[in-house]
């Protein structure tokens, strides 16, 4: 292989930098103003890649990574900090991406002492590896380039008064691999609030607006060309007072603009919610707290919800008025040390597309701990019986959870559950009902140390039909003081979104019918791993992942499928270290009618830091 005369020079100057035996220290000041504090990493080695989806190549390549930090005038006045690096991934590097990738992250803070301090970030990160989520499994992996860059700045005259504001922009432009073409994701946030007190008033106002503009890939949801903008606008006030009896009261208010245009279709939504309070503690053990809340469109709350959520296309919603209101009372009483007893009562009245609803619910609700059988425990119940209005009868709802933790011999075991069932969402006509647990346990075997975890949950809105998600996820690992190895399981499955990230469970407290086209999708995935440090000087790891699943949105059915592993190895001689890593990365859809993809990458060579001033 020929190397041009610039890469032959290149490699001397980096070879005789890595074999330096001292390294090169320095302090530096410029001036009587400017400080500056500089180290990197310079590395050189030989590389490869093989993939499907493009030529594949080798070859010499160098690298490296930075920090730059310092201040002018003084910390308090202006500081900064620059960390650029170059190809770099998971073969040689820290950086988490198969693909050789490069960028720079930058922050600076200005009058950061004062009482008017401001601040700017900056990165711009090429050819990374990002990921494209499924909830409850492995992740699938994109590859791209993205960019973000925000300001800020704060005011704070006198003790009573503060401002702050700020912007931030980004965007990330990413394929998936195993689907052709490109995708998009960029958003806009601004955002300004003021804060004041006044004698014993407490004031507050604010406001905050986002555009974002999002695309997703085509083979995934067979919409060709499936853009999304969205906006959001919200104006917030707040008021709130110290009373007596230890006790306190408020008030607050936003208005919330959502809009959106998707797939030619355009929507728009305002909604105006007053919330207000009450919370006195006559006695000692006895706290009280009381509340009421009013929302001129409930139809614009769960439209807000939707989008919030990331969901590219809301559900376009009719012109008929809706609303919603509600009062809210709790008594809570301390009856010993961990032991609580409380009760509520609610009412709340809904009308929506045409039909009104109302609710009338009592709770009670015991809360206890207590040693246990040498352990903790503490488990609290809440039961509901709620009356529906318009012939809707009566319901009963529990809501309960319980943990225990406790120490045998050379075992350390925690655990808990929780059980819902007819817990009321953001319309009062659907309800949800769930459970889920978690166990861990760790214990010495010897010079070994053993852990396992194991966990679930299940959820569904009980008045929709395969409305549910499911999740189990188990780990084991065993380690000793130089190696350790470990292993996974998890299996998901339920009902969600396409959002420009990925697929989203379904937003909380929102009912499906209430919802845009949703995607079906259940899968599994298995991991294992190793790592250590077997002699002085050298360290490795390794890890392989599988995952597979399944989708369905109605119009396309999709059998996913990925298989990622990787090594590094890591060995100090002195000063210099001796790096080597391998990747390898297979994934495909069946919706995309290709094949799937397949990147493997590979990497060994030398590098060092230095501390240049």
């Amino acid at each position: 292989m020929r190397f041009s005369i610039g890469a032959r020079v290149a490699g001397m100057v980096v070879a005789g930098l890595l074999c330096r035996s001292v390294p090169m220290w320095a302090q530096a000041q410029l001036g009587d103003q400017l400080a500056l504090n500089a180290g990197g990493s310079v590395s050189a080695g030989y590389s490869g890649s093989f993939t499907n989806e493009g030529p594949s190549s080798h070859g010499i390549i160098f690298g490296g990574n930075g920090d730059i930090s310092g201040s002018y005038h003084s910390p308090q006045f202006l500081s900064f900090d620059i960390s650029p690096f170059y190809n770099q991934s998971r073969n040689d590097s820290s950086i988490q991406s198969i693909s050789d990738s490069s960028g720079v992250t930058a922050n600076a803070t200005i009058f950061g002492g004062s009482k008017f301090p401001g601040y700017v970030n900056y990165s711009k990160v090429y050819n990374s590896e990002g990921n494209y989520f499924v909830p409850g499994i492995a992740n699938y992996r994109t590859n791209g380039d993205s960019q973000n860059i925000g300001v800020g700045w704060s005011f704070t005259p006198t003790s009573n008064l503060s401002f702050r504001t700020g912007y931030q922009q980004g965007d990330n432009n990413f394929t998936l691999y195993g689907v052709s073409g490109g995708n998009f994701s960029r958003y806009h946030t601004f955002f300004a609030s003021v804060n004041y007190n006044l004698a014993e008033f407490r004031l507050g106002a604010g406001v905050t607006h986002s555009d974002t503009n999002n695309s997703l890939p085509e083979p995934l949801v067979e919409q060709p060309n499936q853009l999304s903008k969205a906006n959001s606008t919200t104006y917030t006030f707040n008021l709130s007072r110290v009373l007596a009896l230890n006790g306190n009261t408020w008030m607050n208010f936003s208005r919330n603009t959502t809009g959106y245009n998707a797939l030619g279709t355009k929507d728009t939504q305002t909604t105006d919610v007053v919330t207000g309070g009450v919370a006195l503690k006559p006695a000692r053990k006895l706290s009280t707290n009381f509340s009421a809340d009013y929302d001129d469109n409930l139809s614009g709350t769960i439209y807000q919800a939707e989008t919030n959520a990331g969901v590219l296309t809301p559900l376009t919603l009719p012109s008929e008025k809706s609303h919603s209101w509600g009062v809210f009372g709790e008594a809570q009483y301390t009856v010993a040390n961990q032991f609580y007893v409380s009760g509520t009562i609610s009412h709340r009245q809904q009308l929506f597309l045409g039909t009104a609803f109302d609710s009338t619910a009592y709770s009670g609700d015991v809360s206890y701990g207590h040693d246990l059988w040498g352990g903790k425990f503490t488990a609290g119940t809440i039961v509901t019986d709620s009356t529906l209005g318009n012939g809707g009868g009566s319901m009963l709802g529990v809501l309960s959870n319980a943990i225990y933790i406790r120490k045998i011999g050379q075992w350390n075991i925690s655990g808990s559950t929780g059980y819902s069932r007819n817990v009321e969402t953001i319309l009062i006509a659907y309800t949800t009902s769930g459970y889920n647990y978690s166990l861990s346990a760790t214990h010495r075997l010897g010079k070994l140390n053993w852990n396992g975890a194991a966990g679930g949950s299940k959820s569904l809105v009980s008045q929709v039909n395969g409305a549910n998600s499911l999740t189990q996820n188990y780990s084991t690992g065993l380690s000793s003081r130089r190696l350790g190895v470990s292993a996974g399981y998890a299996k998901s499955s339920g009902m969600g979104l396409y959002t420009a990230q990925g697929i989203t469970s379904l937003p909380t407290g929102l009912p499906p019918t209430l919802l845009p086209t949703t995607v079906l999708y259940g899968g599994t995935s298995y991991s294992a791993g190793v790592g250590g440090m077997p002699i002085r000087g050298l360290t490795f790891s390794g890890n392989y992942v599988r995952s597979r699943s399944n989708t369905d949105n109605s119009s396309i059915s999709s059998i996913n499928d990925t298989d990622e592993a990787n090594l590094y190895l890591q060995y100090k001689i002195r000063k210099i270290f001796f790096t080597a890593g391998y990747s390898r990365l297979v994934q495909g859809f069946s919706s995309s009618g290709t094949g799937p993809a397949m990147v493997s990458t590979y990497y060994f060579g030398l590098s060092r830091w230095f501390n240049f001033f």
